[in-house]
């Protein structure tokens, strides 16, 4: 009869420390470091999926063989099929599942080095646990991103919908009733059919100007002096500086937890967090820190330079550090990040509910006054 992945039943087994350090991997950090994280072929889910059932089959006694052919089986995806057979013909042939998952060019370099620790250190199965748990939060993540920015991107889409409607519509049609009354038309009407009439235009105006935009982007996007300029705009935007900045902080935070409690010594670490956030202001943080920790200062005193991270959390390094508890720190800063990024999230999406509704109300409001105002002038006129 056919195993499948909801047979199983954790057993857990106590696995032996062989206390390697995982030094004797550092020589290999900078090839390492040469594939471009975050351009993996396969998204998130999948790797949270697969990191997460293969640590569950491993713990449960099975080797690794044994558990990607189950795996193989239980895929619904071609795609995912092939994937996972290719990694088991691999292994079969005598590589490191490791080396495997380098040479696929669809895991970032976060993965397969700490897999390659876990490997040595005899810590496989909490590597894959840990795996797994980075990539269910980020998912997490984008969803409360996503769960929160939904119903007031609908009403703006809405609004932006309506009031195109009645400026393209029905204001030209009041226009020419104006028309045949004749007289003269109240300031706010002759403004709104003014705007009316240059809306056309307008968004032409502004389509060539975002078009404009994406290309400069295309050719700066390189440039040392436009990632200040634009990241810099960017986190003095309201709101949505300060949830990006925190957002990617995280995603640093969670990273250094991972690599320094798999044994990666801080520059190794700090090295591939540089490589993992791909976000300019703390990739040119983290890279500057570096240097600095090569030249005798410590993490805290390097973060302390940037303004990007605020004294609670410099000081809360500073204790890490001096308690040799840097990765107990940096997991119990992940968690508060993450629950203060949540209710920032929700906070956002219902301040923008109302305001959006309150601006959409106003211009609808504007719009139909300035056209029944000639017409209230009118029945004053006449005697009504």
């Amino acid at each position: 009869m056919a195993v499948s992945l909801k047979d199983i039943q954790k057993n857990t087994k106590p696995k032996a420390d062989k206390q390697d350090e995982g030094n004797g991997f550092m020589v290999k950090l900078n090839k390492l470091l040469s594939t471009e994280i975050g351009g993996s072929g396969i998204n998130d889910s999948f790797k949270e999926s697969f990191y997460g059932e293969l640590g569950l089959l491993l713990e449960a006694g099975m080797n690794i063989k044994s558990a990607l052919d189950l795996m193989t089986a239980e895929q619904k995806k071609e795609k995912h099929k092939k994937l996972l057979a290719q990694i088991t013909l691999e292994l079969t042939e005598g590589a490191r599942f490791s080396d495997v998952l380098e040479k696929q060019n669809k895991f970032t370099a976060y993965e397969h080095y700490s897999i390659k620790i876990g490997e040595e250190t005899g810590n496989l199965v909490e590597i894959l646990k840990r795996l797994s748990a980075f990539y269910d939060q980020k998912i997490q993540q984008r969803r409360a991103f996503i769960g929160a920015l939904t119903y007031p991107g609908v009403i703006m889409g809405t609004a932006v919908l309506a009031v195109t409607f009645m400026l393209t519509y029905m204001v030209p049609l009041f226009e020419d009733i104006f028309a045949r009354m004749g007289g003269d038309l109240p300031w706010l009407t002759q403004i709104v059919i003014n705007v009316s009439k240059g809306f056309g235009e307008g968004i032409t105006s502004i389509l060539i100007f975002i078009l404009l935009i994406v290309v400069i982007h295309y050719f700066l996007k390189d440039k040392e002096w436009y990632k200040r300029f634009r990241y810099g705009l960017l986190l003095k935007t309201p709101l949505i500086g300060t949830m990006t900045l925190q957002t990617y902080t995280l995603r640093f935070v969670k990273s250094m937890s991972l690599l320094i409690n798999s044994k990666v010594n801080l520059t190794g670490a700090l090295e591939l967090s540089e490589k993992m956030v791909r976000f300019y202001p703390i990739s040119y943080s983290l890279e500057k820190v570096r240097k600095m920790i090569l030249q005798g200062s410590s993490l805290n005193e390097g973060l302390a330079q940037f303004k990007i991270y605020n004294s609670r959390f410099v000081t809360l390094v500073k204790v890490g550090e001096e308690s040799n508890q840097l990765s107990l720190i940096f997991s119990k800063l992940a968690d508060q990040m993450e629950e203060e990024l949540q209710h920032r999230a929700k906070m956002l999406g219902n301040t923008l509910e109302p305001l959006i509704i309150v601006f959409l109300g106003f211009f609808v409001a504007v719009i139909l006054i300035a056209m029944y105002l000639p017409m209230f002038q009118l029945s004053t006129s006449i005697g009504f």
